[in-house]
């Protein structure tokens, strides 16, 4: 998942597990930026929602549905294949918003900018940049455009060292996209549950 996923999934789930939504945003930017063992750095809320992303990320990562995506690749995409399909849901969920959120995207996402804009002063220096960018260009609101889709892919593929498919693998991904449509439908709700189940607070039966 990408950055509109993981800040849809991290309202969701606080919405669900009663946590703290703006705590969970923030960890839904971080995640790309905080690595190693979270020891206390940052507030609690925002490293629980650092440990969203990244079970988010493990989740998607493993799951059969993306695994099927992944072997319609083309098999000289496959070392990439989960950037572009990271790219890719982002894509379908912009374009079949409704279905996944009552409020409008453009409203959603300037909601998500601000909250993030409000603390960026204490996020690393590259998080900071990557929500001012996000947050001055509205780059999430325009994910229902197949063209920013393949310029996107395009960006992180000049930032990889080594030669990849990512600047030029749009035309083949288009291809594909009811394939992956059909298979993110099926595969967001799942992971709705799944994390509703494992990051809902449990009683402290020591307690009684």
């Amino acid at each position: 998942m990408n950055y509109l996923a993981h800040f849809l999934l991290a309202e969701q789930v606080a919405q669900s597990c009663n946590l703290e939504t703006k705590g969970l945003l923030v960890g839904g930017l971080l995640g790309d930026f905080v690595k190693g063992p979270l020891r206390g750095d940052y507030p609690s809320t925002w490293e629980v929602g650092i440990r969203l992303h990244r079970r988010i990320d493990a989740l998607t990562d493993s799951h059969p549905l993306v695994g099927q995506c992944l072997e319609a690749l083309p098999p000289s995409y496959r070392r990439y294949g989960g950037i572009m399909l990271d790219v890719c849901f982002d894509h379908c969920l912009s374009v079949n918003w409704p279905r996944f959120h009552h409020q409008d995207l453009k409203e959603f996402n300037a909601q998500s900018y601000r909250s993030l804009l409000e603390r960026c002063d204490n996020y690393p220096s590259p998080a900071k940049r990557q929500i001012r960018v996000l947050a001055e260009y509205d780059v999430l609101s325009n994910l229902g455009n197949w063209q920013t889709i393949e310029a996107m892919l395009g960006r992180i593929g000049q930032r990889v060292k080594r030669d990849n498919p990512l600047g030029h693998c749009g035309p083949e991904l288009a291809k594909l996209l009811p394939l992956i449509n059909q298979q993110f439908a099926m595969l967001y709700p799942n992971l709705i549950a799944q994390l509703c189940d494992e990051f809902t607070p449990k009683p402290d039966l020591r307690s009684h």
